[in-house]
Parts: structure tokens; C-alpha cells; sequence
């Protein structure tokens, strides 16, 4: 490339990080302040309550007669360990042994920690960090923080009464970080020939002349022939073919796919990243939120790819929690720890028996710490093993800027899925670790959640899918154009105001009617709030395989069914995993 088209590319690349950067301050602002809004909302008790009184929790935002609650109060902080990957995982519980009190706290819940004063009042700064678990003992509570041992802040925890609060709008100060630290790096590194996404980098920035090598190599078109023998499955429309088509050519550093609603976009990701690892690459796939990497976990588990999903434990869909990086290192760790168990044990019950013999008793001290750096140092060496023999590594957009996916060596193709929906500077977090990019999802749908009005209206909402997509009129883009989902009575509409008309429907699916069973008695009670009961999923799984078994042979081919509450869909899923496979 030319100097001085590098030069102009450069400053692109300049005028748009200064710009995000900022942006990305005025929107961690707006978060702050919606955060310490939150916060504040939290009620305290009563004044005129008994100060001297343990009190075991705190009402969810002012709602006094609620019983199950975002806050807990009066709890110590009992033990700290590090957790896979460096988590920091402070062990807390109820003053006097007393239980947890009914709550809402989950495994995944952001939280806030804080000293609390006699009346249960925060009274310190936040501490931010994850619910990890609840003790099954019913009086403790596990979170993993961010702050480490020397955090002035942290220490403090230690020997006062703390309070939890569940903040669900929370000011994530590390996705922040890691932002801004994937705009510092593209600045930096952008155009320098040992990132392995400098194609990238100079077709986003580059203007219409800097891409016209695509149409000169044909990199904008495939053709049928292409095809020969390479999918999995013949069961691709013409515009999935194409997608995959162009997903698959490796002279191709960008691939924008949009997927409307029901146009398989999820499979067609799946298909792709299967026949790019079975043409020898290495994949990272992302998405902004943990639900949508799960998905793209779930959907990869069955096809016998090595695939391992980093992230938070408390964060992953219990579903897919056997291809966590955690589960993985622990099941190659089996035989390690025990024997490493059987060690300590017998070194400490030598140390009791040799207390009186000083030096005997340090060489067994001796003995022990070397053990433990043992371990630590096979879980490293476990962790690098199962991540540098994975084909398809899987994070979120911030995930993937954690030190253990950045110390590897780059990918072949990322994938970043629902795009749509990612500001921009966290899509670059994970495309610079790659050779090439493609970015799925739909502008016309969900866009990035922005706090700030000033930060939206300068456009730290538009999504790097979004801007891509119309880059080089239209040249990095391709589109799907067979639903599969709705009926054309809806689809039609959709197509005609959303995408101008180009969606169409599958045969399959355009007179498809959504109707009753007949004979069934329908009844809706009345609920002042949602309650968890065992005997009704149980009672739901019955009559559904009483609907099946009875009717399928006359008219009924499949049933649907919804939940109030992804507790209610799991339990229901569990028993279904159990009974159907």
C-alpha cells in the first residue's frame, strides 16, 4: 500500500478513536450516574428502629412488603480464594450463623458491595462484582470481585458488617477499560504489518479506491460451482449459499451477513465456522451479550468441534457449562488433584507429629508451599494446553480482551454474532486478534443500549455492523432473503416497511397457522405474582407427551409451549434432557 494512502487511512483511523474514546467517557459518565441513582433508590430501614437489632435483610427498592429481596445485609467477609483465570472469590456470611434471608440474588447477578453502618446503610464505595453462588448451607454467599488484595477499598470489607445490592444497571468499569483499550490498540497498531487484521483495518477506513482490489480479485461473488462437495447439508437457499460462500474465502478480510428475524442466521454461522475449521482455521466467536454466546456454544456442541467458552463460571448458561474453560481444566485436573490431596495430607500429618523439631517442621512448611505452587502451575499449563488445541474459542466482545485469549496466537476468522447490537469500539476488541472478520445480525432490530442522549446523537450507537454495511456501496454486504419463521401475512409486512420489500417467505412456512388443539379446556387464572411450582411444569410435561401420544396420529405434529420465567424453562428442559435425550 502507499505511503500516502496509508497515511490518509491513519488519520481516519486517528479522527475515529479520538472520537469514541470520548464518547465512550460521556456514556461511562451517564452510567455512573444512573448507577449511584440506583443505589440511592436502595431503601434503608426504619431510623427509628432498634440499632442494637441484627438485621438479616433489606426490602428490593422501597417495596416494604415484598418477601423475596435485591439486598442483604449484615454479613462478614470469611475467607477470599482465586478462582480459574485469576477471579477473586470472597466467601461472606450472616451475622450469628443466622440464615440467608428469602432473595432474588442469583449465580450471574451484578452486585454491589458495601460496608453498612448499624442500620444497614451503605456506607463506603462500591465494590463491584458477580454473584458466583449461594452456599447450599443457606447461610453464605459467594461473589466474585474485581478488586484485589491492596485495594484500600477491598480490605476494608474484612471485619465489618457488609451489605449486598443486586444493581441492575451497574457501571461495568472493566468493559469500559477494555473499550477503551481496543480503540488505544486499532490507533496504535491499526495499520502495522504484525497485526494480523491490518486488511481489516484498512477496509473499514480505507475509501472506495482502497477496496477496488475485491472486485478485481472477484471476492464480491461466488458461484454454484463453488459448492461442489462442501456443505454439511444441502438444505441452504441461494442467499444462505452465497453468505457461506463468501464467509468461506480467506482473500476475504471483511463479511458483513444480515439476518432477519427467521432467516437462519444462527445455522448459517454454525455451518460456516464448522467448514472453516474443516478447511484448517482457527475461530473465535463472540456476541455482546452471554445469552447470545451460549447460543452459538449450544449450537457448535453437537457437531464434534473443539470448542471452549471463556467467561465468568457464574455468567454461563448452565447448558453449556461442559464446554466452559473451567469444567474442561477441572475434568483434565481429576487425577492431579487427587493425587495432589493425598500429598498434603500426608505432609500435614507429618508436620503435626514433628512440631517440637524445628527444622523438620520448616522442611515439611517447605514441602507444602512447593506443592501448592505445583498446582498452580499444571492449572496454568492445563489452561494454555485446552485453549491452544481449541478450534473454536467462544467469549463475549469484552471477554475477548481476557489476557488468557489475548496471549494466543492470532485466529484465522473471527465471528462476531448479533453485531447489530455491539457499539462499535467492543467489536474491535476481538476483530484484532484475527486475520479476518464477519460481523451477523440486522440493523433493523435491537441496536446498542446507550445511557448518554449526547454519546447516541454523536453516534456511539451506530454499530460497526451498521456502518459496514453501507461502507463501499454496499460492497462488504450480504443479505438473507428466505424467512422461515411466520406466516407471509406477517413476514410481508416486516418486509415491505424494514427491508424494502427483498424478504420473502419459505414455502414451508407462508400459510402456517398457529391454532389451538381442539378438545383441550383452556383456563386463565388470575396471578398477583409468579410462583415457582414444581407440580405444574411436571403437569405441563405430561400433557404434553399425553397431546403427542393421543393426537399426533390424526392432526397434531408439534405443540409449543411458553414460561413465565427462565427458572421455569429450565426445570421443564432439564426434565425433558432427562426423559427424551
Amino acid at each position: 500500500m502507499e505511503l500516502e494512502k496509508v497515511k490518509a487511512i491513519q488519520s481516519r483511523i486517528d479522527e475515529f478513536t479520538k472520537r469514541m474514546s470520548e464518547l465512550l467517557r460521556i456514556e461511562r459518565d451517564a452510567e455512573l450516574e444512573f448507577t449511584q441513582e440506583e443505589l440511592d433508590a436502595v431503601p434503608t430501614p426504619d431510623e427509628n428502629s432498634d440499632a442494637s437489632k441484627p438485621i438479616e435483610f433489606l426490602v428490593s427498592h422501597g417495596q416494604a412488603q415484598q418477601e423475596l429481596c435485591d439486598t442483604i445485609c449484615n454479613l462478614n467477609a470469611v475467607s477470599t480464594s482465586t478462582g480459574l483465570g485469576g477471579m477473586h472469590l470472597v466467601l461472606f456470611r450472616v451475622e450469628g450463623n443466622h440464615r440467608l434471608p428469602p432473595t432474588t440474588l442469583s449465580p450471574g447477578d451484578m452486585v454491589c458491595v458495601r460496608i453498612c453502618d448499624s442500620r444497614g446503610a451503605g456506607a463506603t464505595s462500591c465494590v463491584q462484582g458477580f454473584v458466583n453462588n449461594l452456599g447450599e448451607d443457606g447461610c453464605s454467599i459467594s461473589v466474585a470481585l474485581e478488586s484485589r488484595h491492596g485495594d484500600p477499598t477491598f480490605s476494608k470489607l474484612f471485619g465489618k458488617s457488609v451489605r449486598i445490592d443486586r444493581i441492575y444497571g451497574l457501571a461495568d468499569a472493566l468493559t469500559y477499560e477494555r473499550n477503551c483499550e481496543a480503540l488505544m490498540l486499532l490507533q496504535k497498531n491499526g495499520l502495522q504489518k504484525t497485526n494480523p487484521s491490518i486488511a481489516v483495518a484498512a477496509t473499514l477506513f480505507g475509501d472506495e479506491g482502497d477496496v477496488a482490489w475485491l472486485e478485481e480479485n472477484n471476492l464480491i461473488d461466488w458461484t454454484e460451482e463453488e459448492f461442489d462437495g462442501m456443505l454439511r447439508t444441502g438444505a441452504y437457499d441461494d442467499s444462505q449459499q452465497r453468505a457461506i460462500a463468501l464467509g468461506l474465502n480467506k482473500k476475504r478480510p471483511v463479511l458483513i451477513i444480515q439476518g432477519p428475524p427467521g432467516t437462519g442466521k444462527t445455522g448459517l454461522l454454525k455451518e460456516i465456522i464448522a467448514l472453516a475449521v474443516a478447511q484448517g482455521e482457527r475461530v473465535l466467536v463472540t456476541a455482546p451479550t452471554n445469552a447470545a454466546v451460549d447460543n452459538m456454544v449450544e449450537k457448535l456442541s453437537n457437531i464434534g468441534l473443539e470448542i471452549v467458552r471463556v467467561g465468568n463460571p457464574a455468567r454461563i448458561s448452565k447448558t453449556v457449562a461442559s464446554k466452559s474453560l473451567g469444567k474442561i481444566v477441572d475434568s483434565k485436573l481429576v487425577n492431579f488433584r487427587t493425587e495432589f490431596e493425598r500429598k498434603k495430607s500426608d505432609l500435614r500429618r507429618d508436620l503435626r507429629h514433628c512440631l517440637r523439631d524445628d527444622s523438620l517442621a520448616a522442611g515439611i512448611r517447605q514441602l507444602l508451599k512447593q506443592l501448592g505452587k505445583s498446582l498452580k502451575r499444571k492449572e496454568k499449563e492445563t489452561v494454555k494446553e485446552v485453549l491452544s488445541s481449541a478450534k473454536v474459542v467462544l467469549a463475549t466482545n469484552a471477554g475477548a480482551a481476557d489476557p488468557l485469549i489475548r496471549r494466543l496466537d492470532s485466529f484465522d476468522l473471527v465471528v462476531i454474532d448479533e453485531a447489530a447490537q455491539a457499539i462499535e469500539p467492543s467489536c474491535w476488541i476481538a476483530i484484532l486478534q484475527g486475520k479476518r472478520c464477519i460481523l451477523a445480525g440486522d440493523q433493523c432490530q435491537l441496536a446498542p443500549v446507550i445511557l448518554s442522549r449526547k454519546a447516541l446523537e454523536a453516534g456511539l450507537g451506530v454499530s460497526l455492523l451498521e456502518r459496514a454495511a453501507t461502507l463501499h456501496d454496499g460492497i462488504l454486504a450480504t443479505k438473507l432473503t428466505t424467512q422461515y419463521r411466520m406466516n407471509d401475512a406477517i413476514a410481508s409486512w416486516a418486509s415491505k416497511e424494514m427491508y424494502g420489500g427483498s424478504l420473502k417467505s419459505s414455502l414451508t412456512v407462508s400459510s402456517h397457522l398457529l391454532v389451538d388443539a381442539p378438545f383441550v379446556k383452556v383456563s386463565y387464572p388470575s396471578l398477583i405474582s409468579s410462583y415457582f411450582s414444581h407440580s405444574s411444569w411436571r403437569f405441563s410435561i405430561f400433557l404434553g407427551h399425553k397431546l403427542l401420544n393421543e393426537l399426533h396420529p390424526y392432526f397434531l405434529k408439534s405443540f409449543s409451549e411458553l414460561f413465565p420465567s427462565s427458572h421455569y424453562f429450565m426445570a421443564v428442559y432439564d426434565l425433558l434432557t432427562q426423559h427424551l435425550g
